[in-house]
This record gives structure tokens, sequence and C-alpha cells, in this order.
């Protein structure tokens, strides 16, 4: 075996936290930390975005975010440059493309750049890139230049982003100038192989979690009052507010949901741009009382609203691009508590969703029969913890200390060739 001790790998990646208190690709720096613990040495290299630092140290983690223009213009990265979350229009798209477009350039310019800098000084051994594009490409072209091996983690999004563009041929030279693929689902290692690639280079490792963070109660209690969730029946969903997570079809569901529940309520974390067309829904359906936005939520806020809710909701939809949630983390994070989960038969989901066992799935878009399952919860508190015990047990796949070997591994032997 490979002797796994003070190597120096470069993590490369369109999406990072920007603070410590950021939840955006979190797991990003979850692993890093975890590649320590097994003797690899990571440092992340990411897009600088305005309000965040060029350097810092985030639990002992390097963190270098390279300046590709103007601050107020850096507005690329972090899932920015992907015009269906932004945009539900195809003039808005093409807008979109057009305006972003030099600023891409610059982007991949500056990534190259800077990626060659970082492992010079480092003395890195490998790669590590996570998304197809931008990253995937810069660290293809990099190793085909440079022979320093690199390993690329796939999401989903980013082959259909490729694919819908015509972009075939650049995703199956982005795939193959890669020692090793690591795929989060074994629907996102589906989208990778319509790229022709070898199944046998393509490996299936979840996103992990530190989850469940145990909670104090008191902190809980003044929580649950801060929020009015004491003695409701509260339903919990957090991501980015676009099409692609389906938030207005469980507003829908959730107005049947009230007329047998009245007290119930829909907990609706994260920010985006549909919020206003969302919160229009709400007003549509006078739900007003049964409905709260939260906003962006702050790290510790999470485990406590997995902690208070009765069900969690993955409403995540095929969207009209043809993409589709990868893997839908926040609802393995809900089963560690215990908590049945309900989604739509799409993506990533689809496939981790036992139906009946650790949660159920509908049929994509049946707003009505994923109300009929929430419902059958709400009122059914024996079935409810019964199948929220079957998701923690599940849940203990997820787990970093289980995970992460799997990632060490498959980057090792790409050192080792």
């Amino acid at each position: 075996m490979l002797q796994r001790s003070s190597m120096n790998i470069i993590v490369l990646t369109s999406s990072f936290p920007r603070d410590k208190d950021d939840y955006k690709a979190r797991w990003i720096l979850e692993l890093g930390q975890e590649f320590v613990k097994d003797g690899l040495l990571p440092s992340i290299l990411c897009p600088h975005v305005k309000g965040s630092k060029t350097y810092e140290t985030i639990d002992g983690i390097e963190v270098y975010r390279f300046r590709y223009a103007p601050e107020r213009y850096e507005s690329l990265g972090y899932g920015n440059f992907l015009p269906h979350e932004n945009s539900s229009s195809f003039i808005g798209v093409l807008l979109q493309y057009l305006l972003n477009s030099l600023l891409m350039l610059s982007l991949l310019f500056f990534m190259f750049l800077n990626l060659h800098k970082l492992t010079k000084k480092k003395k890195a051994k490998l790669i590590f890139s996570n998304w197809a594009f931008p990253a995937g490409f810069v660290s293809a072209v990099y190793r085909q230049i440079s022979g320093i091996p690199s390993v690329l983690k796939v999401y989903g999004t980013d082959l259909v982003f490729l694919k819908r563009f015509r972009l075939r041929p650049l995703g199956k030279y982005i795939l193959d100038e890669h020692d090793a693929i690591i795929a989060i689902s074994e629907y996102t290692k589906a989208c990778a192989l319509t790229f022709d690639v070898d199944p046998e280079r393509v490996s299936v490792f979840p996103v992990g979690s530190n989850y469940p963070i145990k909670n104090c109660s008191a902190f809980q209690e003044d929580f649950e009052r801060k929020w009015c969730l004491s003695d409701r029946p509260t339903i919990f969903t957090v991501h980015r507010l676009i099409p692609l997570k389906g938030t207005s079809f469980l507003i829908k569901a959730m107005s049947k949901i009230a007329s047998v529940h009245p007290d119930a309520l829909l907990v609706i974390g994260g920010e985006g741009p549909e919020r206003s067309m969302l919160e229009s829904l709400v007003r549509s359906y006078q739900l007003e009382h049964n409905v709260l936005f939260t906003g962006l939520l702050p790290n510790e806020d999470l485990p406590l609203l997995y902690e208070a809710c009765d069900v969690y909701v993955i409403p995540s939809i095929t969207d009209k691009w043809g993409n589709a949630e990868g893997l839908g983390m926040p609802a393995l994070e809900a089963m560690s508590y215990g908590k049945p989960v309900v989604g739509f038969d799409s993506g990533g989901p689809g496939l981790t969703i036992t139906d009946g066992s650790n949660g159920f799935k509908v049929p994509e878009k049946d707003w009505e029969a994923m109300a009929d399952r929430i419902i059958l919860l709400l009122s059914d508190p024996v079935l409810r913890t019964k199948i929220g015990d079957n998701g923690r047990s599940m849940f203990d796949e997820y787990r970093w200390d289980k995970v992460s070997p799997l990632y060490t591994e498959v980057l090792y032997s790409a050192v080792k060739g």
C-alpha cells in the first residue's frame, strides 16, 4: 500500500463556504478535514466572491480564493454561472450567458493560472476537482499539460449542463482526462455513463455528513419559541429557491394539508430568485398562517430545525433543462434525526428514498399524492417514528467516518497509478 503521509493535494472547486458560518458546499470543507486524518494535506482553491477573503484558514484547512475581475463583477461560481438557477426564460438564459461569457473566460484563465502556482508552491501530488465545469475542465487541461494525476467528482447538474448546450465532446474530454471519477449517486453515475465513459472508472460515493449534531435542550426550546414551532405539526425543507427544487409543488400540497391539519406549519429555509413568486403563491392559497420563509439559515439553526420538524420534504423535480437533484443531502441529514422524508421520484432522492421504509416517494409533480403522504405521517405518530427510525439506521452509510476512506483510497490509487 502507498505510504499515506504528508501528501499535498489541491481541492479545486467553483463553490465553497464563503466563511466559517456559510453552509454552501460545506461538505467540501468537511471532506478536507477528513482527508487530513488520512494523511492528505488539502489546500482549497476556489473563485473569490464579494465579501470573502482571498486567503484564510478554516478549521485548519488553507483556503485560497483567486481574483478574476473587479470585486463588483465577481459574480460567477457558487452555482451562479448556471443560468437555469437564476432565470426561468430562454431569453433570460441567453442574456445571462452573453453577460457572463467574458467573466467566464477570465475565471477559467485565472483558475488555471492559480492552480499552476498553487500546485508548484505546495508541490502537490494530485488535483481533486469538484464539478465537471469549470473546475473539471481546468484540471483536465492541467493534467494533460503537467501529467499530475487528477480525480473528478461529479454531481449531476454539471453533466446535464454540458449535454444541454451540446457540449458532449467537451464533457467526454473532461471525463476521459481524469484518472478516476467519483459520482455522488447512482443517478449521477448514469449521467456520466451517457458520455461513453468506462463504467469501471466511475465510483459511487455519497456526500458525507457529520450529522446528527446534539442540541442543547434549553436552546432547542428557545429556538422553537422564536419560530413559533411549539405544539404545531411542522414540515421542513431547505434548499435554494429555484425551479429545480420544486418548492411551488410543496406549497400547493400545503393547501391540502392545511385543510386536514389547520395548525400545520411549513418552514422553508433558503433564498433564491423564486422567493417573491413563491410568496405570492402562498398568498393566493391564503396560507400565510401555514408557511414560513426563514431566508438563509445559519449553520447552527439547521440541526435545530431538523430536530423540531415532524416531517422533512424534498420536492425536487426534473426541471425543463433536464436537471435533477444529484443526491439531496438535507433529506439524509433529516433522516439522521429520525425524521421521515417525503419526496418526488426524481433523480438521486428517488433512489435514496425506499417507499414505505425510510420515507415515501410519489410520482414527480403529483403534489396531491405528496400531500396525502404528509397527512398520513402527521396523523400517525407510530408510523412516523417507525419510518424515522429506519431512516436513522440507513444514514450510518453516509457518515464521514464511513465515506471518507472510500475517497482517500481512490485518491491514493490515482497517484500510485
